[in-house]
């Protein structure tokens, strides 16, 4: 349902070039665009340091120093504590997985459909004027489908549920002691796989950006320098593919196509706003999405946008909100 978010990654691949050199002094939070990605681990001046990097908020501050290309490797506990699994545990442990992943995937479509469903109704209600013929068997379709992904959560969430009991009786079964391995016959596994890895050509404060690419992740390193992305401000990322206007009362903002851009609501604090996001259509400007934000002056906001399948003209967003982490206190 949404662009890849590796094309705004190839603007970073040049920065992944050169020889590592040893000094780097930095700090970065990260994201993960996509799945949380939980184990990653790190190297820093000879200790692997571990961080989990969730997909709906940055990490705490982390500060490194050491070689200049930072990297990121999972690792496979199973490989340094091998606990044998009985081929009943495997199929339930699959089970659940599967649920757990259907639960997911028809989540973020019902969200996705709110959305544009809001979106029409706020369309309809700022011109003025009654949905079509046309708007209302939209709706319809988007309601009935609705009311079949209702459907399909409930049995996901049965079938988790299930999964889960099982999981528990076969755990609460006693089990039978097991032979060593022999470790002269069995070839040893790999215990860490590579996840992602930058090349910073200087010191500075950074947000780390993890997408899924392949088998493992690409980084886009955002400079997070005092004032480039200040709280009480919103930065767009333009993953469509096209390039998009952002329009206030006031002003219009252009967005290029895999760009990025750092604008604040045009409103005091503590007010709502709302941002029209324009497609370019051969037509002209066309009301693609509408962002709607309380301006806050200890948040700040980073806000992808992506294309929808079969609706060549809609925008869907993703926000993540970080807030202004609390003043140390005196002595501390």
């Amino acid at each position: 349902m949404m662009t890849r978010f590796a094309l705004l990654l190839l603007t970073a691949a040049g920065f992944a070039q050169g020889s590592d050199r040893s000094g780097l002094s930095i700090r970065f939070r990260a994201l993960a665009f996509d799945e949380p990605i939980l184990g990653a681990s790190y190297l820093e001046d000879g200790t692997l340091r571990r961080i989990d990097i969730p997909n709906n908020a940055f990490t705490g501050e982390v500060s490194y120093r050491g070689a200049n290309t930072l990297r990121f490797v999972t690792i496979d506990e199973e490989t340094i504590n091998p606990q044998p699994v009985t081929p009943e545990m495997a199929a339930a442990t699959q089970r659940l997985r599967q649920a757990k992943a259907t639960t997911l995937q028809v989540s973020d479509e019902l969200a996705q459909i709110d959305r544009l469903l809001d979106t029409l109704n706020l369309q309809a209600t700022e011109q003025g004027r009654k949905p079509t013929e046309g708007d209302l068997a939209r709706i319809e379709a988007l309601n009935l489908r609705i009311r079949d992904l209702s459907d399909m959560l409930a049995m996901a969430s049965k079938e988790t549920e299930d999964a889960n009991l099982q999981i528990l009786r076969l755990d609460s079964k006693p089990r039978k002691p097991q032979p060593a391995p022999d470790t002269k016959s069995t070839k040893a596994r790999p215990t860490s796989t590579p996840t992602a890895e930058h090349t910073f050509q200087k010191d500075g404060a950074y947000l780390l950006l993890f997408s899924s690419a392949g088998n493992g992740h690409q980084i886009l390193a955002m400079d997070d320098a005092e004032g480039v992305f200040p709280y009480g401000s919103q930065q767009f990322i333009n993953l469509t593919g096209k390039d998009l206007r952002i329009r206030y009362p006031d002003r219009n903002v252009a967005l290029k196509a895999n760009a990025r851009v750092v604008v604040k609501n045009p409103v005091a604090d503590h007010r709502y706003a709302s941002a029209e996001i324009l497609a370019l259509t051969e037509d002209g400007p066309t009301v693609a999405h509408v962002y709607r934000a309380l301006q806050r002056p200890d948040v700040r906001t980073l806000i992808f946008l992506m294309s929808v399948d079969d609706e060549p003209n809609a925008v869907l967003s993703k926000g993540i909100e970080d807030r202004r982490p609390p003043a140390p206190k005196d002595g501390k």
